[in-house]
């Protein structure tokens, strides 16, 4: 079986392919096309509805990026350092998110799990959007009218690494108001909307829409792209490391997370522990984004492999051991003066 370093070779392998694809490059034009006779009319009515609820604008300059972009670094290494709040960061493989102002759980915390169940932690539960964030970007944001000041409460830095994602999903409609602002940084990236996930193998479909993102670009989605078909990064499409700062504003009836929102078998003294950020114990690093990685699932063929291997050769020690024996026991086939006797049949236990 072939062995993949990145998850994003893997997918290519095993994603399955439609006929026709619509993809737009950042100044509107459509690039490519496959998709079956039947659903192309289909297919085109909903890249249209999504491509007029999105708008770009490239507003933040090479200077600008390099700047903002060692302020994530510093925050980065703050996080390395435990020094922000429990619920602030939030680690997974190839992606690690980092909440400020406000931030919500995921719904496996809660009693109750699935879309609609998302909750905002109780304020003060993470920490509060650093002055670079108003300064660098949201202010430069009011200034060139994407968004009214005042407008943003919860500002989110993802960080993602090589072959990392972001499964098909939608903005929470009962935590966060329209629209939904995200900066990206770093490299060059994709947004993708109306993708499928399969997992174990992981593939994931073509999408309605492919939208280029560019370093430095902003890009608001609202209506239609923010609503009405979920959206997602693709492990393909992140080839170097990737960051995104995503600026929204909470409803304020949004509900937030308390104990009667927990299962009821939990005990007061295990609530902490339940709430307790996911994590992994991998450090984000920022050099990672150049080193191959090898997958857990090709870990985990390889460790098969090996197995097999040692348990064969095993198999074979044991068998040569048992001839060795059966050379020098006295009642054996034959005696240390190689003279003909009984021959004993030997049993494996």
């Amino acid at each position: 079986m072939a062995s993949f370093t990145d998850l994003r070779e893997k997918l290519k392998s095993m994603t399955p392919h439609k006929d026709k694809v619509i993809e737009y490059t950042s100044n509107g034009e459509k690039r490519k096309y496959r998709e079956s006779d039947d659903d192309e009319d289909r297919g085109d009515a909903e890249a249209r509805k999504v491509k007029s609820s999105v708008k770009q604008a490239h507003i933040f300059t090479e200077e600008d990026c390099v700047r903002i972009e060692a302020k994530i670094d510093e925050v980065v290494a703050k996080a390395d350092k435990g020094l922000y709040r429990e619920h602030t960061v939030d680690r997974a493989p190839l992606r690690n998110k980092y909440f400020f102002g406000e931030g919500y759980t995921y719904g496996s915390q809660l009693e109750k799990r699935g879309p609609g169940q998302e909750r905002l932690y109780s304020r003060g539960e993470v920490d509060e959007i650093p002055d670079w964030v108003h300064e660098l970007v949201i202010d430069r944001l009011v200034t060139h009218g994407v968004i009214p000041e005042g407008f943003v409460n919860s500002a989110v830095i993802n960080d993602y690494q090589p072959g990392g994602c972001i499964v098909s999903h939608v903005d929470p409609i009962h935590i966060f108001e329209r629209p939904i602002v995200s900066v990206s940084f770093f490299s060059d990236s994709a947004l993708c909307f109306g993708c499928k996930f399969q997992f174990k193998p992981i593939r994931v479909s073509e999408p309605v829409l492919f939208l280029p993102v560019r370093r430095g670009s902003v890009t608001v989605l609202s209506g239609y792209a923010a609503d009405d078909i979920t959206h997602c990064i693709r492990p393909q499409d992140i080839k170097e490391r990737r960051a995104v700062i995503i600026l929204r504003k909470t409803r304020p009836d949004a509900p937030r997370l308390n104990s009667s929102s927990l299962s009821p078998s939990i005990h007061s003294s295990e609530r902490r522990h339940i709430l307790k950020a996911k994590r992994s114990h991998r450090k984000a690093d920022p050099d990672a984004a150049h080193r191959p990685r090898i997958l857990e699932m090709d870990k985990e063929l390889q460790r098969r492999s090996l197995s097999s291997r040692q348990r064969r050769h095993d198999g074979d020690s044991s068998e040569n051991s048992w001839r060795r024996a059966d050379e020098r026991e006295p009642g054996s086939r034959y005696t240390h003066d190689h003279t003909p006797t009984r021959r004993v049949k030997m049993r494996r236990h």
